[in-house]
């Protein structure tokens, strides 16, 4: 474990040092030129992180959009160092090639967006990846899927990514959830389920008319039984889709926490140690909510040290990450806080 990690307890929740977002170098100024935010965004906007497995690193790329931030930069931070610090593998777009409201800037790189849920790191591709997401200029989903490789610290040609299906780019913030021993991607929006398969590059309609409508509302893959749960949003969805047998049936949440399972832009990850699923609402301290993934028992996990987590400005979505290598969840609630980490294993 690494340094800052060790002597944490099960249940504890600990501040990673000189972990806050604002701590990042910045090496092309896009703001105050352009947007009406600032780079606080990155994190406030409506955005996720990433997470790649293999070193505990977690990416923001390309985090801002609309009327806020015009910056693409790609930040990261690999949890698994001694001290780890936000670094930025790939600078912003001058603010000469930027460009209103298109899927890419002049120099082919993409638009900044709210990310949403649209933030996944593959393993299979080794890319941090952002899909749709609200654009930079007039706010509209673009329906670009855009790919950063760490190994050359840039992004993979404008378009080399399927765009995600109309279901997707024609909401907010839908469902979005990645298979990662495979690769393959599964959106729901407007009670319509798709498949991104990475190895084809190929999007397919798995179900229209599914039980799960899918704006706003947080995923996560239980790979003990190969299913997604899906929760909340804008219609309560309270879902299961079974990859395996491509069905989607409802569940009924039962236990002390089972009201708390609502709202819109929550984060839910799956904790394989555990075999339940971990859910944080935005609102400050310590909460997070431990749902039995056989029985959909809802109730609060048992924690300490969380009174001074900060609440979350527009919402958690993917700022709220299970890392294997560390048997935990980080959490990223505010751009000047630093990231909290819960010990669940």
């Amino acid at each position: 474990m690494p340094a800052w990690r060790k002597g944490a307890a099960v249940g504890q929740w600990i501040q990673i040092p000189n972990s806050a977002l604002s701590s990042a170098p910045i090496a092309v100024q896009t703001y105050p030129a352009l947007g009406g935010t600032g780079p606080e965004s990155k994190e406030i906007a409506w955005t996720g992180f990433s997470l790649d497995v293999r070193d505990s690193s977690v990416y923001s790329a390309a985090n801002g959009g609309h009327n806020d931030y015009a910056g693409n930069e790609v930040n990261r931070i690999r949890l698994s160092d001694d001290a780890p610090s936000w670094t930025e593998p790939r600078a912003a777009t001058p603010v000469s090639q930027v460009t209103n409201s298109t899927a890419h800037y002049a120099d082919g790189r993409p638009t900044s967006r709210h990310s949403y849920y649209g933030s996944v790191f593959s393993e299979v591709r080794g890319r941090a990846m952002v899909f749709a997401g609200a654009r930079y200029g007039d706010g509209y989903v673009t329906p670009s899927v855009d790919a950063f490789n760490p190994g050359t610290n840039d992004w993979d040609q404008a378009n080399t990514i399927a765009n995600v299906p109309g279901a997707f780019s024609g909401s907010q913030g839908s469902a979005l959830a990645i298979e990662k021993s495979t690769g393959n991607v599964y959106t729901f929006s407007n009670w319509s389920i798709d498949r991104w398969n990475t190895s084809s590059n190929t999007w397919t309609n798995l179900k229209s008319g599914s039980a799960i409508y899918g704006q706003g509302a947080a995923t996560a893959v239980d790979t003990a039984r190969n299913r997604i749960l899906v929760v909340g949003g804008d219609n309560g969805d309270h879902a299961i889709y079974d990859i395996a047998t491509n069905t989607a049936t409802t569940v009924s949440f039962t236990g002390a926490g089972a009201g708390a399972m609502s709202g819109t832009g929550n984060g839910m990850v799956y904790d394989p140690l555990l075999d339940a699923y971990l859910f944080r609402t935005a609102g400050a301290g310590g909460t997070v909510y431990r749902i039995n993934a056989q029985t959909f028992a809802v109730d609060t996990l048992t924690t300490s040290n969380g009174s001074g987590v900060q609440a979350s400005t527009n919402g958690v979505w993917t700022r709220f990450l299970y890392v294997p290598q560390l048997k935990g969840v980080v959490y990223f609630p505010a751009f000047t806080s630093n990231g909290w980490f819960l010990r669940t294993n």
